[in-house]
């Protein structure tokens, strides 16, 4: 069974990053612990590990990538025994669920116009509460009472 290789999160908030450069070549053989890849973000260039045993197959994304997505297909490994050529192809099996996923969330807003048609109906309802958040931003003036820190206090 073909190995899936993806983009690791080196952060918690990185959402994307630069695949710098590969330091294998489809047909080299790996074990857990090789560094594969450098990855680059704003911050840092860190190294990617092969975390199985296995021969690389494909590399999906080329070296140089930039803007490569968390958690997306950059390689697939072979595992022992097993036909480099058709882990290649099962790879690729497993990129296309991702793409197939971006047409259905362009669905939702293809449906999203049909939801605009009645809100010019509703702009002219909210026209009348527009004048009464006017004095809410005015409520201080009507003496409720102000909280502050004892800096803004001394500021004011």
């Amino acid at each position: 069974m073909p190995i899936n290789i993806t983009m690791p999160a080196l952060s918690p908030t990185m959402e994307e990053g630069n695949l710098a450069k590969w330091l294998v070549k489809e047909g080299d053989k790996v074990s857990p612990g090789d560094v594969i890849a450098e990855i680059e973000t704003d911050k840092a260039t860190m190294e990617v590990e092969a975390v199985d045993e296995g021969t690389v197959a494909k590399l999906v994304v080329p070296a140089g990538t930039e803007g490569v997505k968390v958690n997306a297909l950059i390689a697939v490994l072979a595992a022992e025994g097993e036909d480099a050529a058709a882990a290649a192809k099962s790879g690729d099996g497993a990129a296309a669920p991702a793409i197939a996923e971006a047409p259905k969330t362009e669905a939702p807003k293809t449906e999203a116009p049909k939801a605009e048609t009645p809100k010019p109906e509703a702009p002219k309802p909210a026209a009348a509460p527009a004048p009464q958040a006017a004095p809410i931003a005015n409520g201080h003036a009507s003496g409720e009472r102000v909280f502050a820190s004892p800096l803004a206090r001394r500021i004011a």
